[in-house]
């Protein structure tokens, strides 16, 4: 089961409330569970603890006691300004795109700004697991109730020229809501649309009926290799005979030489072909991450070029198919 998960030095920023800069070791711990936020991780929350304690950049410390945790985070206007930033945009950012955006805003340059924005520490800033954005820790994340929308809902899949107005007008989700689709196995990314993975629990008939059809298979598939070795000395004799009709038909050195060498050149171009196709289906695979990006930031014009390149891509697949087809029935 994958679901968007908070890295762990985030967890353990979640869980101070504002204005809070130390608690018991118990409490963090407790805090953890009863929020849920180990839910999907192979650690309990003591060792979850430990961890970030022993992490270059912790956003926690022990204090003068070893039962109290607390948190590192230095106030600096750096960070005002970068919380500033995200929560004014309502949009995730990558490290150098708030770099980028407090250069613009102070004299500092971007060396130093690196130095001193330690984003890790500062418990207003999170990060999920498998995502290089930086959110606000206040944001909520809306995977839940757009999987449970569609779900009660029959929606299978939406455009993704029509996902912006379908999360916001129809979902409902807060504006400062984030959805991750990639981090979510409920969710599928393909070319231009998003499609939901909508699973319920099988009952002991579907189960028993996918049991049943298995076996037939298998029995299907024995069937057809009993009759294939029936089959087999029936039909030994023509095949023996082959090569006496090769040897009358074949007798020149120079054409079977050309004749392999028109094999070996064709089987060159199908290859190269084949590894065109590879490429193009890699770059729609590439795209489908890209448009998910600009799904978040509401950024159309950006998803209608990546929509136009792959329709071309499409074509030109279209096209080697055909050759390829053309090829292999000459």
């Amino acid at each position: 089961m994958k679901r968007p998960t908070y890295t762990l030095p985030s967890i353990v920023k979640k869980v101070f409330r504002s204005g809070e800069r130390s608690l018991p070791r118990t409490e963090i711990c407790s805090r953890m569970e009863v929020n849920e936020l180990t839910a999907f991780l192979d650690l309990d929350s003591a060792t979850l603890l430990d961890k970030v304690l022993k992490m270059e950049q912790s956003p926690v410390r022990i204090a003068s006691s070893e039962a109290i945790v607390e948190i590192t985070y230095q106030p600096h206007q750096v960070y005002d300004l970068a919380h500033r930033f995200l929560r004014d945009t309502q949009t995730p950012k990558k490290l150098e795109q708030i770099v980028a955006e407090l250069r613009r805003q102070t004299q500092f340059g971007w060396n130093q700004i690196l130095r001193m924005l330690q984003l890790e520490r500062d418990p207003r800033f999170v990060q999920y697991q498998g995502d290089d954005r930086w959110f606000l820790a206040e944001w909520t994340q809306a995977n839940d109730q757009v999987y449970d929308f569609c779900r009660d809902n029959g929606i299978t899949h939406v455009a993704a020229r029509s996902l912006v107005h379908f999360l916001e007008q129809e979902v409902g989700i807060a504006g400062d809501a984030a959805f991750l689709p990639l981090l979510d196995d409920r969710f599928r990314v393909e070319g231009e649309t998003l499609y939901i993975i909508v699973r319920s629990e099988e009952t002991d008939e579907e189960l028993a009926a996918e049991e049943i059809a298995a076996a037939d298979s298998s029995e299907s598939i024995a069937v057809i290799e009993n009759e294939t070795e029936e089959v087999a000395p029936e039909t030994a004799s023509p095949l023996h005979q082959e090569p006496k009709q090769e040897e009358t038909i074949f007798t020149k050195e120079e054409t079977n030489m050309t004749n392999a060498t028109n094999v070996r050149v064709l089987e060159e171009v199908q290859q190269l072909l084949q590894e065109a196709i590879s490429r193009l289906e890699g770059r729609n695979q590439e795209m489908s991450q890209e448009v998910v990006a600009h799904f978040q930031q509401s950024n159309m014009q950006a998803i209608e070029v990546l929509m136009k390149e792959k329709h071309k891509h499409e074509q030109i697949v279209l096209g080697i198919q055909q050759v390829l087809a053309t090829s292999e029935q000459q």
